[in-house]
This record gives C-alpha cells, structure tokens and sequence, in this order.
C-alpha cells in the first residue's frame, strides 16, 4: 500500500483521484497562486501507483512539483514523467535522489520530506 500527501493541484489530470482513498484533506494558503492549496492525505492499493501518479501531475511554472510517498520500506519521490525511489534508511541511495532531484529543478528548500 502506497501512503502520502499531494496537492491537488498539482494534477493535470485528476482521475489519478480515482485510485486513491482520502484519509485527510487540508487547505494551505500560499503567497503563490492560486492563493490556497488543497492537501489531500491518502493511502492507494492501486497497482503502478507512482507511475500512474506521475503521468498525472504537471509541469510548474517556477519549480516542478512533486509527491513524496512509501510503500513498505521505499520511498518514492515522483515528478512529471520521473519515479525515483530508494530503500529508507540507505542514506547513499537517498542523496542520489536528492541529488537528481537538484538536476530536475526541485529547490534545496524543499528536498526534507520525512521517511
């Protein structure tokens, strides 16, 4: 089972809602725009979830956006069109992540999601 948090608009394509369940829903206001986000904890059993995931988000416009989420002891970090993942606790394989996700314009700032 897969378990993490996306912004919902973050997604093109919003049938990837489909194959989640919501466990929790929470708005964040931003000083970006839109000016709320809306934070949708979930949990999904659907099969190549990181895949289908990364099919449906889009591209930003000053940063990518990405979801971080864990399925047994992986975690996977998942932006449009790219699935990384390592082992939790590999710290090799995590500065790997990190660092491809520096390549792929993801801001430092921003690479602390918990294992």
């Amino acid at each position: 089972m897969y378990t993490g948090l996306l912004v919902k608009e973050s997604l093109s394509d919003e049938k990837i809602l489909d194959c989640i369940e919501i466990k929790n829903v929470d708005i964040w206001a931003t000083d970006n725009t839109p000016k709320y986000w809306t934070a949708i904890s979930f949990s999904s059993e659907c099969e190549d979830f990181p895949e289908k995931l990364s099919k449906a988000l889009c591209e930003g416009t000053r940063t990518r956006w990405y979801v971080d989420l864990k399925a047994d002891n992986t975690k996977y970090i998942v932006l449009k069109d790219v699935v990384l993942r390592y082992e939790i606790g590999n710290n090799i394989e995590r500065e790997n992540v990190i660092n491809r996700c520096i390549e792929l314009g993801i801001p430092t700032s921003q690479l602390d999601w918990a294992e």
